[in-house]
């Protein structure tokens, strides 16, 4: 993890990734912020840690994953999109609650990280701010719906096309127990697709 070198300031970064079409906003919240880059197998925040920023990625790649009840590591997600906010449920009701997941870099990642209480605090004086909160619940949600859905309703094999086109990235660079666990397969069929997938390229 690297607080420095930053090229990009923190104001460009939000203009770039949750505009909020408000100046004042826009600089309130560019100095209560920092830009934080990660390194490959870093983690953002880890099971049980309680989330004390919001984390809005710039570029680069998130894996989500939780432990089963067999004390398993599963992916529950991935996020390779610009503006995504890469925290749990927990930090949309507003709880300083343990967190059931943790998010691990799976390569160089820049995010932005804001302190959650000054997303609080701001939402009191900017109606915008509230909308930008509706706004990332809402699309957290989507998300996880599109997710689920999938992962219900599509055989194996289809799973991992939809995957595919979704993060053709994350396929390159997960290994196959991170994606074997996230749809929901066993390691050795998603071997096989992997290698289908590779003759036919």
């Amino acid at each position: 993890m690297d607080r420095g070198r930053n090229v990009m300031t923190t104001v460009e970064a939000i203009n770039a990734c949750i505009p909020l079409n408000n100046p004042e906003l826009t600089g309130q919240l560019g100095s209560l912020s920092e830009i934080v880059h990660y390194k490959k197998g870093d983690c953002i925040y880890d099971i049980g840690d309680i989330q004390k920023n919001v984390y809005v990625l710039i570029e680069g790649m998130l894996r989500c994953y939780f432990i089963d009840e067999s004390q398993t590591e599963m992916t529950d997600s991935f996020i390779t999109e610009k503006g995504m906010v890469a925290n749990s449920v927990e930090i949309f009701v507003g709880k300083e609650t343990p967190s059931v997941v943790g998010v691990e870099v799976l390569n160089e990642t820049t995010v932005l990280e804001i302190p959650v209480q000054a997303v609080f605090d701001l939402m009191q004086q900017y109606p915008r701010m509230a909308k930008l909160y509706v706004r990332c619940l809402h699309q957290a949600l989507e998300f996880q719906n599109e997710i689920n859905i999938k992962r219900l309703y599509l055989p194996g094999n289809k799973r991992y096309e939809w995957f595919c086109k979704k993060w053709p990235e994350v396929d390159q660079i997960a290994s196959n127990q991170q994606i074997a666990s996230f749809l929901g397969i066993r390691s050795e069929s998603l071997s096989r697709l992997r290698h289908q997938k590779r003759k036919h390229q």
